[in-house]
Parts: C-alpha cells; sequence; structure tokens
C-alpha cells in the first residue's frame, strides 16, 4: 500500500514534470502572435500608451523592467518569439532601441520568465532556458556575457518564475525544481563563488506550485512569496539568521487562489509594512498586508471599488510612490490592464481601466506586466498588439 505522503510526493513530481514538458512543447510549438512589449507613463495627470516596437514577443512572456543610475535610464527584458531569445529595450533619453542579448551572448534558448536588477549601470538579468538551466546575463558596463549557474553549482532543474536581488556584495537568484516544487536560492557572496540551496528543506515548509513567486530584501532581510498547491500563499522571510515558512492565506483567513495565478510584494519605502497581492480563487484582486512585521489582514479590491473580476491567472504589479500612493496593476476580465489606486491620505480605494483611459487596444492578457518609478511617475510595461 503507498503512503500518503509518497502518493502526494509522486503526484507533485508527476506534476511538475508536466509543466516542464508543456514549457518546453509550448515554446517551440506555439507561434509568436504579433504582440510588441509596451509602455503606460503618467505624467501626473494624464496617462499615454506608447508601443516600444522592436522584436514581436513571445506571447505569454513575462517582463521585468530596472533603471540604471545615475543617467535613470530605462530597460526592459522580454522573451521574443522563435527563437525564444531573451531581448532588452532600453531608452537612451531619445529613442527606444532592441538589443538581442541571447544572440549577443550565444545563450541558449529562453523560458519566458525572466528577472532582473542592477547596480550603477551594471545590469543583471536571469533566465531559465529551455533545458531547465538556470543563466545569468551580464552587463559589466562593457559587454554582455552568459553564465549557466546550473552547471556551476551542480543544482537539479530549474523553472520559473525567478526573483532576484542583491544584499550587496551578494547576489541572490531564487527558483523552484521542476521535480519536487522546492524552492531554491542559487547565491555567492563575492560575484563568483555561487553555491545552491534548498530552501524548502530548511524551512521544513511547503513547496511551489510553479505559477508564482516574488520578492525582495530589507537589507539582509529577505522574503519571498509564492502558492502551494492548495492554492495558498506563503512567506519564506530570512530574518538575517534562519529561514521561516508562514502560510499568509491561512493567517488572514483569505480565499485561496486557483492554478496560474501571480503574486507581488514590496515594502513602501520609510516603513515596515509587508504589500503582498494575490488573485484570488474567485477572481478577486486582494491586497494581504502586515504592520510592522505583525498581525496579517487581507482587503478585497475588487469588492472596495465595486469592479468586475479579473481576468483568470492575471499578472500583477504593486508599487508604491509616496504623492501617488499605493498601487497595483493588473488584467481586467475584459482584457485592459486597470490599475488599482490608494492616493495619499484617501480612504477609498479607486479602479482606472488603462486601456480605455489611453484609447489602446489588443493587451495580451496572458503575459506579464512590470512597473518602476521615474521621477516619481509611474511607468507600467505589458504587452500588447
Amino acid at each position: 500500500m503507498t503512503s500518503a505522503v509518497t502518493d502526494s510526493g509522486t503526484k507533485r513530481r508527476l506534476f511538475f514534470g508536466l509543466c516542464s514538458l508543456w514549457s518546453v512543447l509550448s515554446l517551440a510549438v506555439l507561434p509568436a502572435s504579433g504582440q510588441h512589449v509596451h509602455q503606460l507613463s503618467y505624467n501626473g495627470s494624464t496617462w499615454v500608451d506608447q508601443n516600444l516596437g522592436g522584436t514581436q514577443a513571445y506571447e505569454f512572456t513575462q517582463i521585468a523592467s530596472i533603471l540604471t543610475t545615475p543617467n535613470d535610464q530605462e530597460h526592459v527584458y522580454y522573451v521574443s518569439g522563435y527563437p525564444y531569445h531573451v531581448h532588452q529595450l532600453f531608452f537612451n533619453g531619445t529613442n527606444w532601441s532592441d538589443e538581442d542579448l541571447s544572440a549577443e551572448t550565444g545563450a541558449p534558448m529562453a523560458d519566458q520568465y525572466p528577472s532582473a536588477f542592477s547596480v550603477g549601470n551594471y545590469q543583471y538579468v536571469f533566465y531559465c532556458d529551455v533545458n531547465n538551466d538556470l543563466h545569468q546575463l551580464l552587463y559589466n558596463n562593457s559587454a554582455w556575457g552568459d553564465t549557466d549557474l546550473t552547471k556551476i553549482v551542480g543544482g537539479p532543474p530549474a523553472s520559473g518564475p525567478l526573483v532576484a536581488f542583491t544584499t550587496s556584495p551578494a547576489i541572490h537568484v531564487y527558483y523552484t525544481e521542476v521535480q519536487s516544487g522546492d524552492v531554491h536560492q542559487i547565491f555567492n557572496t563575492n560575484g563568483t563563488n555561487w553555491q545552491d540551496q534548498d530552501l524548502t528543506v530548511i524551512t521544513g515548509g511547503t513547496a511551489n506550485d510553479g505559477t508564482a513567486l516574488t520578492g525582495f530584501n530589507i537589507g539582509n532581510f529577505q522574503y519571498l512569496y509564492f502558492y502551494d498547491s492548495s492554492g495558498h500563499v506563503h512567506q519564506y522571510l530570512y530574518n538575517n539568521s534562519n529561514w521561516s515558512d508562514e502560510d499568509l492565506t491561512a493567517l488572514t483567513h483569505s480565499f485561496p487562489s486557483e492554478f496560474g495565478n501571480n503574486v507581488s510584494a514590496y515594502v513602501p519605502p520609510g516603513s515596515k509594512n509587508l504589500i503582498v497581492y494575490v488573485q484570488a480563487e474567485n477572481k478577486h484582486i486582494l491586497q494581504l498586508s502586515s504592520n510592522d512585521n505583525g498581525k496579517w489582514s487581507s482587503l478585497d479590491l475588487t469588492k472596495n471599488t465595486k469592479t468586475s473580476p479579473a481576468y483568470d491567472g492575471t499578472a500583477i504589479a504593486g508599487f508604491y510612490i509616496p504623492n501617488i500612493g499605493f498601487q497595483a496593476y493588473y488584467m481586467s476580465g475584459q482584457g485592459d490592464v486597470n490599475q488599482v489606486l490608494l492616493p495619499p491620505h484617501a480612504t477609498a480605494w479607486q479602479n482606472i481601466d488603462l486601456t480605455a483611459e489611453t484609447g489602446g487596444t489588443g493587451v495580451a492578457p496572458q503575459a506579464g506586466i512590470s512597473v518602476l518609478s521615474l521621477q516619481n511617475l509611474p511607468i507600467v510595461f505589458y504587452l500588447g498588439d
């Protein structure tokens, strides 16, 4: 007789094996559908939509965006249609340009989940190739280079979504192990001594269902958020001493998520408030929050703003800008880019259909969404016609 534990593990390994196979097959079979990366920019009173051009994007690609300093140059990373290369679009102050980083570095074909951060003008981009190896594309202020991190550490097959950031001088990249669903980090402390850790084993916590992974750091404190197989969102926290696991869905008594949804998280600058945005099984957008690492609470933003449910499996990008307020961006059930917003000193959330407001059309609701702040104003990137 097979024990329940063994049966659960077998099902999980089969599930992730099928997910990995589907990822490869979908990349190999599905054609690009003519989408390009768009920018929604806000000037303090009006939103404007712009097609950034460049190579056509893979229709399920996630989008990563960063600013390099001190020039405040915008960079957007995505995966193109076949042959599935990692591209960057960058703005030099006058024009947008497209650069094929895979062709430039000879890197292998990519899965659809790039992640990125910058240190000054150094740019770090991470992705999984179609053979489930985790790669780093690094711009060292002179040229781009590719490094297969999985080969260096001898790690297990890796899958996105990915999270990457630096707790200077250390670099951390988080991913999901294909077979087990365990959350891993590949990290170094001096730029070269890469090593791998299985955080699920270390915490004794739950595994990732493979649909979402996001996070950030506050100093050396590290926060990761993801879904388990029951649709509960979890927090892995490194408190500068130990890793721990918390079930935020259980703590907030909120609705679980359906398979395929995303999660976004941040800390407003100057505060200790943890803010997490998720999509519940009723397709409502929820805000989970914790004040000063204390008690967690849940707020149904869809119900609060009296708007219709979101697109099933929408990407979500949460952000905070002091003069704008708390905000989250997602795809509506109508396939439009929407913003939920709590302005400074306001008590009521509002919902704005940015696609309708800008006259935009042809949003790809199954693709990613990303947001950054430039001169204290939001810029949103998404995929559309």
